[in-house]
Order: C-alpha cells, then sequence, then structure tokens
C-alpha cells in the first residue's frame, strides 16, 4: 500500500508499506524505514534451524527483564521439556543462561503475540502475554504469588539458583570497565533505563554523579556497551547501585551489594511497588536493597538519603 502527500501536485511524503515494513520518503529520499513486527517470520526462520522443531509445543517470552527472570526461577513450575521456549529479546537468551542454563532458550526476534496460534504443525503461545500480565497485576498482589496462583501451583518449597557467569564474560567485561577508565575497586553503578518506569529527572542522575564523585568513587553508568550478564560482574565488584527500578534489578537483586533501586510513573498500574516490591521476592539479598518511591517521596529527599548510606 502506498500513500503520497503532494504540494501542487509534486510528492513531498511518501509512504510504502508491504507485510515486512514501511519505508518513507521525502521528495525522494528514503529516510525511514520501520520493520513491522511479524510473529510467523521469526518463528519461521528459526523453525528451520532448530532440530526438531515442528509437531511441537512453542513458548515465547514477551515480557520484559523482571518478568523473564522470574520465569527462569521458577522455571520447574511451569516448563515442559517437550515444549521449545523462545524469547523476542536478546536479554531473555541471556538471563536463562544465566540462571536456567538447562534451558535451551532460542532469540526469535521482536514481535508481537497476543495469544496462541498455530503455525504449521507447531501451537505457539506467549509464557504470559502483556494483556495477562497486567490482569495479574491489577489484583495488586507480589507478581511471584499472582503468578504461582496462575500457574495453580506452589512456589513455596522451590530451590532457586543464583546467577552463573563464564569466566570469559567476566573477563571481557572487566576490561570494557578498565579501557573506560574505572577503577574497579572503587566506582558506583548507576542505571537510569527502564522500560517499566518514567525517567527520574536528569537533575537526579547528575546531582548524584556529582555528590559520588566530590566523595572519591568513580561513577558508570550502565549502557548497551554492557550485556546483562557482563552488568552482573559489574554491579558485584560496585561499591553500590543506583537504578530506576527495572527488570535489570530483578537480575542484580541477589547480589550482597548496597543497591538503591527507585520506583515512579508506571502507565498500566501507577506504582508497582506493591507488585515488585524485592521484599517479596525470596532469591533477593534483601539486606542490601534500599527501595524509594518518587510517588510518595521527593527527588531531593531520595537522593540525599542514597548519599547519606555512601
Amino acid at each position: 500500500m502506498q500513500k503520497d502527500i503532494n504540494l501542487f501536485g509534486l510528492p513531498i511524503i511518501r509512504v510504502k508499506r508491504t507485510g515486512l515494513c514501511e519505508k518513507r520518503y521525502f521528495l525522494g529520499i528514503q529516510y525511514k524505514v520501520k520493520t513491522h513486527p511479524c510473529y510467523t517470520n521469526f518463528v519461521e526462520a528459526f523453525a528451520g534451524n532448530v532440530h526438531g522443531v515442528h509437531n511441537r509445543k512453542i513458548k515465547v517470552m514477551l515480557n520484559n527483564l523482571g518478568e523473564a527472570v522470574v520465569y527462569a526461577r521458577t522455571h520447574a513450575l511451569w516448563y515442559n521439556p517437550e515444549e521449545l521456549v523462545f524469547g523476542n529479546r536478546l536479554q531473555h537468551v541471556d538471563i536463562f543462561r544465566m540462571f536456567a542454563p538447562q534451558i535451551p532458550v532460542f532469540y526469535c526476534g521482536g514481535g508481537a503475540l497476543k495469544g496462541a496460534q498455530n503455525f504449521g504443525s507447531n501451537r505457539i503461545e506467549p509464557i504470559l502475554a502483556d494483556s495477562q500480565l497486567i490482569a495479574l497485576n491489577n489484583q495488586g498482589k507480589p507478581f511471584l504469588q499472582s503468578w504461582a496462583e496462575y500457574l495453580h501451583a506452589d512456589a513455596s518449597s522451590l530451590s532457586y539458583s543464583h546467577a552463573i557467569i563464564p569466566p570469559e564474560v567476566e573477563s571481557a567485561a572487566l576490561a570494557k570497565a578498565e579501557a573506560l577508565g574505572i577503577t574497579l575497586d572503587n566506582f558506583v553503578l548507576l542505571s537510569p533505563g527502564a522500560r517499566s518506569c518514567d525517567p527520574l529527572p536528569p537533575s537526579f542522575w547528575s546531582n548524584l554523579e556529582s555528590s559520588l564523585r566530590g566523595k572519591g568513587y568513580d561513577v558508570l553508568y550502565n549502557s548497551t556497551v554492557f550485556p546483562v550478564p557482563e552488568v552482573y560482574v559489574l554491579a558485584s565488584r560496585a561499591k553500590a547501585v543506583v537504578a530506576l527500578r527495572s527488570g535489570l534489578c530483578d537480575v542484580l537483586c541477589e547480589l550482597p551489594v548496597p543497591q538503591f533501586f527507585v520506583y515512579s510513573h508506571n502507565k498500566f498500574h501507577n506504582d508497582l511497588q506493591p507488585m515488585y516490591s524485592f521484599k517479596h521476592f525470596p532469591w533477593a539479598h534483601s539486606s542490601s536493597i534500599f527501595e524509594y518511591n518518587a510517588l510518595k517521596q521527593d527527588i531531593p529527599t531520595i537522593s540525599d538519603s542514597i548519599i547519606s548510606h555512601l
């Protein structure tokens, strides 16, 4: 399908859509290509490469990193060895390699899946669709409790693994940090990004950084330079971690390192803390975790409290 926006009969903007992507042109010059999520295509691509994928049930992870950590930790409650598990984010694969390496998880590329569907001889369904996740959280219960109830399972008797980090991953993380000039025995890790929470004011992070440097710490910001397992390595070496509440916090929460997590507004539930507080997760090193809520506390107070602990 093609749509043109004309000025005096000449095409100024042209949008050309196919089943796979959308191409946009300005004055005849292509300036943007947007790939449409196409679930059938990314499963098909992997179906030809994974042995025994035909006549199989496929489970797909669609949710944020925090939920993926819970899925990995509680795989005994839902995983069937006859199933194949796909993640629509590379970080999903990383998380299962860390916390449930016995379960092979394949990357299927970004895409949307609203409910179960058939693809050839395969039955494909999300581990938890976004609509189901929202419905669980609308109950206002701790997420682990809602998840176990959804599965009609008892999570109280589960034993939880700790992250497994290969030596080569640790070496890569430390080498990258050294290349950035970070003093590995005296730094604080800051992680301002999150998909599930609104960002904090930039001044919060800049003031925090200034205060930390004034106390003699190096400051390392989490970035895409470091995959999730490498961030875990660096966090384990840090003097402290300060982060906007995100799925990365779920990855790091088992570490016996001072960790300061700040909750902010979420577009679906406003306040995520009742469902995702670390006091509800048995694998969290709760004595090392300090939680703040920007909906209930002002930003300067939160910043002053964090600084006072360091």
